[in-house]
């Protein structure tokens, strides 16, 4: 009984997820939809596909808003792909640009571009390429004067070339579309972003492109696209200025359906008026937040000492409950980042013996990353691929990796650091449970933040009370399993104090790990004063201990003093730089007298 309701429970989620159509009756080329099984695997369309794609095929612009892992890509690459396949001649990459995909982070830019050339396999003629910050600017250059048919980029860089390289041509120009664009907008591109279009042509007043264009479909029209997870003001003015009479697909909280057909669509939306009521844009922005059903959403409440030794815990449980386990924490900053993955990179401890002299090993035996903006691109881009192909593995990451992301088999994610806004949660939960899997998700807060979880209501997001006393007591204490009653606070639990002053006095005995820890511990105290707007009233600096907060990065120093020698250190790389900078002046004018 118990096996078939699991399975009516799977075929439920996936009827949730999947439609019941094939990618040919949404009126693709054949020639695609066989790339869509051979090498993506998708063998039907998500539901938000089976809505996007007829519309975006009939030539509307489109304001897509759905869950996070609901296959968006594919829905707004596949009909690009299909019109210039049904050119009346072959393009050729001389022909220049005639789709543009802006998205807001290098990782999202590599990852979008890999599905593009697994989509364009058959078809070498249409060439992908990309565009981004961190790269060699002359060998993008070198590309974009040979031609790139489909060209994936982030603002800064597009902008940057839209500028200098003369070479660059978009004459051709079809498709503009900005996807995660609420990220975009608040990673600061909002400037660079109407800037772009107004050097392309792209206001909603009237087609893309002029002079040489080569022949298309019949009365074809420039097509902006928008996607976005979260609604909010300023995503409201980008579709204002890029979008003409748009088609907004998953904003009703109502069960989405596969679209009829392209034909279907143009009739439908040829009665509707010819302005478009932005209004409703507002009224999604302040609405529940899209997620996925199958996502189960946790939080642990934990007293700030405590919070180090807790994660550690939490993590090598799941990594021993499940052998294959694919898990991404987050951080608030970069420093955060680098502490954490050493310290889970070295950290020993002896199991089984009070003595440190007997036999230790590593605490977590699992395969750990990092990843975070302050990386060098090539160190980023491997971080990224290995994390795609690891069966198990853990990331700890910023939010970098929050936003559209694709991590296969992502099984959780773990919100060390509390995300903010409750559209950064949304997004950072985003990379578990894509695609109809399972995943579970963990918000870490203190007490004297619990106030959050209210907040997170408000846009419904529901979350519910781990079982931290239970994880906690299945850990053997000197040999022994703990059965810790539950009125036992977390953090006069004999196992976290135990863990704790393991932690305590491997940091205080490696100076570099005691460096990289007080530079976490500062760099997260001046983030946590960084909270905007009503959540100042949740996270309050004023409220914390700051010696509790010392503890939870396995300081034993008094805050004061690490911030003393924090600043010391910045203080004397400024005195040197400065010094440096003076001596190289003396050298040129030695040299000038000469």
């Amino acid at each position: 009984m118990d096996s078939k309701k699991k399975k009516v429970d799977e075929g439920n989620k996936e009827s949730e997820i999947f439609a019941s159509c094939s990618f040919s009756a949404l009126g693709l080329h054949p020639s695609l939809c066989n790339q869509f099984q051979e090498r993506l695997g998708f063998e039907a369309p998500t539901l938000i596909q089976a809505q996007a794609i007829p519309v975006i095929l009939s030539g509307r612009h489109v304001l897509v808003n759905a869950a996070t892992g609901t296959g968006k890509t594919v829905a707004y690459l596949a009909p690009i792909i299909h019109h210039l396949l049904s050119y009346t001649s072959r393009i050729h990459r001389e022909n220049g640009t005639f789709a543009l995909v802006l998205v807001p982070t290098r990782e999202l830019c590599l990852q979008v571009y890999e599905i593009l050339q697994k989509l364009l396999h058959r078809f070498h003629w249409i060439v992908p390429g990309y565009v981004m910050g961190g790269e060699n600017r002359s060998k993008e250059k070198a590309r974009l004067r040979k031609g790139i048919s489909i060209l994936i980029a982030t603002p800064g860089r597009l902008l940057d070339h839209l500028k200098n390289t003369a070479s660059f041509t978009h004459t051709n120009l079809r498709w503009i579309i900005f996807d995660e664009a609420d990220r975009i907008l608040e990673l600061g591109f909002g400037k660079e972003i109407e800037e772009i279009l107004d050097l392309l042509g792209s206001r909603p007043t009237g087609s893309v492109g002029n002079g040489n264009q080569v022949s298309s479909l019949s009365n074809f029209q420039g097509q902006n696209l928008l996607l976005s997870a979260t609604l909010n003001e300023k995503v409201n003015h980008l579709a204002k200025i890029s979008l003409e009479n748009p088609v907004m697909i998953g904003l009703d909280d109502k069960k989405i359906q596969p679209a009829q057909s392209v034909d279907h669509i143009e009739t439908a939306e040829s009665d509707e008026d010819d302005g478009f009521d932005y209004s409703k844009l507002k009224k999604s922005s302040t609405g529940d937040y899209k997620l996925p059903a199958q996502l189960v959403q946790r939080y642990v409440k934990v007293p700030c000492g405590s919070r180090l030794a807790v994660l550690l815990s939490i993590l090598k449980n799941l990594f021993e409950r499940e052998a294959s386990h694919k898990i991404v924490v987050f951080f608030s900053t970069c420093d955060a980042v680098d502490f954490h993955y050493s310290l889970i990179s070295e950290f020993c401890w002896s199991p089984n013996s009070q003595s440190e002299a007997e036999h230790t090993e590593k605490f977590l035996r699992c395969h750990t990353l990092r990843l975070h903006g302050n990386m060098k691109q090539e160190d980023r881009r491997n971080t990224f691929q290995a994390f795609k192909t690891e069966k198990s593995a853990l990331l700890l990451s910023t939010d970098v990796a929050a936003r559209g992301l694709d991590f296969p088999k992502v099984r959780c994610i773990v919100q060390y650091d509390s995300p903010g806004e409750a559209t950064e949660y949304v997004h950072r939960v985003g990379r578990t449970a894509r695609l109809g899997e399972r995943g579970d998700s963990l918000l870490f807060l203190q007490p004297i933040e619990v106030d959050y979880i209210q907040d997170l209501e408000k846009h419904g997001v529901s979350l519910i009370e781990y079982p931290i006393l239970k994880v906690l007591g299945s850990f053997p204490l000197y040999g022994q399993v703990y059965r810790a009653r539950k009125f036992v606070s977390l953090d006069l639990h004999p196992w976290v104090l135990y863990l704790q002053r393991a932690l305590e006095s491997f940091i205080l005995n490696e100076p570099k790990m005691n460096k990289l820890a007080q530079n976490a511990f500062c760099s997260w105290v001046r983030a946590y004063t960084a909270h905007r707007g009503d959540l100042k009233r949740i996270f309050m600096v004023k409220k914390l201990h700051l010696g509790h907060v010392s503890r939870s990065f396995g300081l034993k120093q008094q805050p004061s003093l690490v911030g003393q020698s924090f600043q010391t250190e910045s203080k004397k790389r400024k005195r040197e730089g400065k010094q440096r900078g003076q001596s190289k002046q003396k050298k040129f004018a030695r040299k000038t007298r000469t």
